[in-house]
């Protein structure tokens, strides 16, 4: 009876390693519909997570319930972003203290441009979560082989 629980432990400890490895999931992402011009645009963002997957050589964006909200295969992607922002602290320093102007709230965006099957250009915006921001862009630049032009914004 042992044996056939080792067995089984190590068949699901393979199967869940090989699908760890199989994509690298960055949580606590936001996608915004972007314009043809490449800026975001005023509707609400959807908050999920950004996946990027070496088998199948896709980045997708999956919602909470598991519905991709795009899906780009690494081929059609041609040009990559990143950018940093900076903003001061009002709505805190209003409701909070003075002293919160003096800091600034950070956030990440990862920009992909990417040509549909039809030839049209089009791209999309992901503001990722500070703690993931440096790895996601890292793998963004390793598995699609594409450059990342970086922009800070002080």
């Amino acid at each position: 009876m042992r044996w056939k629980n080792a067995v089984a432990s190590t068949a699901l400890v393979t199967i869940f390693a090989t699908e760890s490895f199989a994509a690298e999931r960055f949580a606590c992402a936001e996608y915004f519909a972007a314009t043809p011009a490449g800026q975001k645009k005023a509707q609400a963002g959807v908050k999920g997570t950004l996946i990027f997957d070496e088998n199948s050589k896709k980045v997708e964006f999956l919602n909470p319930k598991g519905a991709p909200a795009f899906s780009i295969n690494y081929d059609a992607v041609h040009a990559m972003q990143y950018e940093k922002t900076s903003q001061p602290r009002y709505v805190a320093a209003v409701a909070i203290s003075p002293a919160f102007l003096l800091t600034r709230s950070k956030k990440h965006y990862l920009t992909i441009e990417y040509n549909d099957p039809a030839g049209e250009a089009h791209s999309v915006i992901v503001r990722l979560n500070k703690k993931h921001a440096r790895a996601a862009v890292a793998t963004a630049t390793a598995q699609t082989s594409k450059s990342m032009e970086q922009i800070e914004e002080k």
